[in-house]
């Protein structure tokens, strides 16, 4: 599968000498102030980061996990416990054990298995479910190409088969479809319109696809509004926040602090060249997601 990657140089030109003080012809120092010659500007030297999305390694191989730069871990059952849900929280102030009680029991680990000739390879992501009876949201590049695709419920250890409803590559989203599933729990769903830069957020999902309990990170927006560059085209319109985000997270959800997904998480800047980006990461609105959601229900696929 190609990789979702791309990189976003910014270079800055150096900025002027300042033009060197005294000349020939001064007048008699006894004729004259001493004046201190002021120091030279600070020179801005040249700076470069890359933005990568966090592209699901499908490489093919005689065992499933393999190390690459996304650094995707074979996928394994994930065992966690599941917290009562809050029925309410306040948005006004971050709690985050009770904003993982109400989100956790609907945030699933997604493994998507590709074959390629007489190989196959796993890779692990995340996503939420959205209906009770099995609707699942993630990324598209955790499961595009996949020939078999399975999740895990949290608190359980057993994975389920899933089938794909359908993809959009250009909006990196997909919508799964857990095999005779009913009566699961569910995200509730914000408004990505009424995000502020500033306000908290808490990331959840299947980082590493490390055994236990999903992993949980905490931060806040950014900056909204900002635009990638990948493989299939432009990203636009996505929430930048400083809530760690890593490989195996993409398609997890990014919730405020009412409990509530604003956004998918599905990019992360990482360093280069001697640049180190730290903390910036990419998820895409809800409001945009889930009217992506509605189309790919009826069929439609990009």
């Amino acid at each position: 599968m190609p990789s979702l990657e791309d990189t976003t140089a910014l270079l800055d030109r150096p900025a002027a000498e300042a033009p060197g003080l005294g000349a020939p012809g001064s007048p008699p120092p006894w004729m004259t102030q001493e004046r201190p010659t002021p120091p030279p500007p600070p020179r801005r030297g040249r700076w470069r980061m890359a933005i990568a999305l966090l592209a699901v390694a499908l490489l093919a191989g005689s065992a499933g996990g393999l190390v690459t730069r996304a650094l995707y871990p074979p996928a394994s059952n994930t065992t966690t416990v599941v917290r009562t849900a809050s029925s309410q929280l306040s948005s006004s102030s971050l709690d985050v054990a009770q904003v993982v009680a109400k989100v956790e029991p609907a945030v699933v680990s997604i493994q998507a298995t590709v074959n390629q000739g007489p190989f196959s390879s796993t890779a692990a992501g995340s996503g939420m479910i959205l209906t009770g009876d099995g609707e699942v949201l993630t990324n598209a590049h955790v499961v595009n190409g996949a020939s078999g695709i399975t999740v895990t419920l949290s608190g359980q250890s057993q994975a389920r088969a899933a089938t794909l409803v359908g993809i959009d590559t250009n909006n990196d989203l997909a919508l799964l479809k857990i095999n005779g599933a009913s009566n699961l729990p569910t995200v509730s769903l914000g408004k990505s319109s009424e995000v502020r830069v500033g306000d908290d957020v808490v990331a959840i999902g299947n980082a590493l696809a490390l055994q236990g309990s999903p992993t949980v990170t905490e931060g806040i927006i950014s900056a909204l509004n900002r635009s990638l560059g990948a493989g299939s085209g432009e990203m636009p319109g996505l929430i930048q926040t400083d809530a760690p985000i890593s490989s195996g997270n993409s398609g997890g959800p990014l919730v405020n602090a009412a409990g509530q997904v604003i956004g998918i998480n599905t990019a992360v800047a990482t360093s280069s060249q001697g640049t180190t980006a730290s903390n910036i990461g990419f998820a895409i609105p809800i409001d945009k997601a889930m009217t992506i959601v509605d189309q790919l229900r009826n069929g439609s696929n990009n």
